[in-house]
């Protein structure tokens, strides 16, 4: 096959023909969709502001962005795939790889007419209930490839930062399509536009963040009490005409962000009190909020002993769990527990701050406690998404703690 914009648009015309008079085997297919696989994979994703996202607001425009970006995405996670030495000995990315090729294919097959969508909209949720196994699938491989394949930790970091990195804008392209295409009745009139909120309040996104770690927590210890989480939010920060910060943002890319930091505290401050609930009540968490024009800045603090100077340069790290984990060979999907989760959520979290231009940073004084301070953008023509340049290259990842 050529690779040119006339084969291209040529064989998508006879696949969406194959239903009538002309017909091609699944070998002819898979030859057509592998050469597609590479010809999208050479193209550059665009990164998308946040304004664009909410410009796209409407089932056509959501679609048509889909349509335009995810081929893209998808034909260069799977190169990704192939380009890692060993891959195929790895059961989890091969599935990962199947999933991915089953997206591309699904996604070139469909006919995108916007006087009816359903078709579109039908695919847009499959492989969204496809992917929800990818992070601890990918999680166990990586790990499991570390020791047979012998990669070093910052290469596996680096790998798992473009992966993800992309995976979180895939996400966002089809949640934005979804949420488009469904009536939002909890929302207030004007404030949504498809999964942005244009007056996200991160002080109540923290409350319930906090409410649910607090759930979590009680039932992983039997506590009697609930933990105490604190949130404030400043005086000075006050600078929004209702005296409450808002900013258009994704409201649960903010939650899983802070719920992924607030279980680090809890956890930490449950088990460095040995379970004494004297102890526990006296150590309160304490998240605050505070801003400026151009940022959003939030702090969450504990004073649960700090991380040891021994392994704060490995937080960031995809290999490295505060949790204790089975050293077996049992995956992540069996070791994730409530609090715990899959060793994953400081990287990934650090993803999704990064994802639209914002940081997450951590501070820790051993023996007393930790400070994650997370900052974002509050423009949303400066929310820009940060996207691999090639399919080949990683990120660039952030300085140690």
């Amino acid at each position: 096959f050529g690779m040119g914009r006339n084969h291209v648009e040529g064989s998508r015309l006879l696949l969406n023909s194959r239903h009538s008079a002309f017909q091609i085997s699944e070998e002819r297919l898979h030859e057509f969709l592998q050469a597609e696989v590479s010809f999208f994979a050479q193209k550059e994703s665009s990164s998308l502001t946040l304004k664009k996202v909410i410009d796209s607001s409407t089932p056509d425009t959501a679609a048509a962005l889909a349509v335009q970006e995810l081929p893209i995405r998808f034909a260069q996670r799977i190169l990704q795939i192939e380009g890692l030495d060993g891959w195929r000995s790895s059961p989890e990315l091969v599935e990962v790889h199947s999933l991915y090729s089953r997206c591309f294919k699904d996604l070139r097959l469909v006919e995108l007419d916007v006087e009816n969508l359903g078709p579109f909209t039908d695919v847009v949720q499959s492989l969204k209930g496809r992917m929800k196994g990818v992070i601890p699938a990918l999680a166990t491989a990586m790990r499991n490839l570390q020791s047979a394949e012998d990669y070093g930790e910052q290469h596996i970091n680096n790998w798992l930062d473009t992966f993800l990195l992309s995976r979180i804008g895939t996400e966002m392209l089809t949640s934005q399509y979804i949420a488009c295409t469904s009536s939002i009745k909890d929302s207030p009139k004007g404030r949504r536009g498809g999964i942005v909120d244009h007056a996200c309040d991160p002080a109540i996104i923290c409350d319930r963040a906090a409410k649910h770690v607090r759930k979590l927590c009680k039932s992983h210890y039997n506590m009697e009490q609930e933990l105490e989480i604190i949130i404030e939010t400043g005086a000075s920060c006050e600078i929004s005409g209702q005296g409450r910060v808002r900013f258009p943002y994704v409201p649960q890319y903010l939650f899983y962000i802070l719920v992924e930091l607030l279980k680090n505290s809890a956890r930490a401050t449950v088990e460095s009190s040995g379970g004494d609930q004297s102890q526990i009540r006296a150590r309160p968490i304490v998240v605050t909020v505070g801003a400026d024009p151009s940022q959003v800045a939030i702090r969450v603090h504990d004073s649960a002993g700090g991380i040891p100077f021994s392994v704060a340069d490995r937080v960031w790290s995809y290999m490295y769990s505060t949790a204790n984990q089975s050293t077996g060979g049992t995956g992540f999907s069996q070791q994730g527990t409530p609090l715990a989760g899959f060793g994953v959520g400081l990287p990934l979290s650090r993803l999704y701050a990064r994802y639209l231009g914002g940081s997450l940073h951590l501070l820790s004084l051993p023996g007393i406690g930790t400070r994650a301070y997370l900052y974002l953008k509050r423009l949303e023509s400066e929310a820009r998404e940060e996207v691999p340049s090639h399919i080949g290259h990683s990120v660039q990842p952030e300085p140690p703690l």
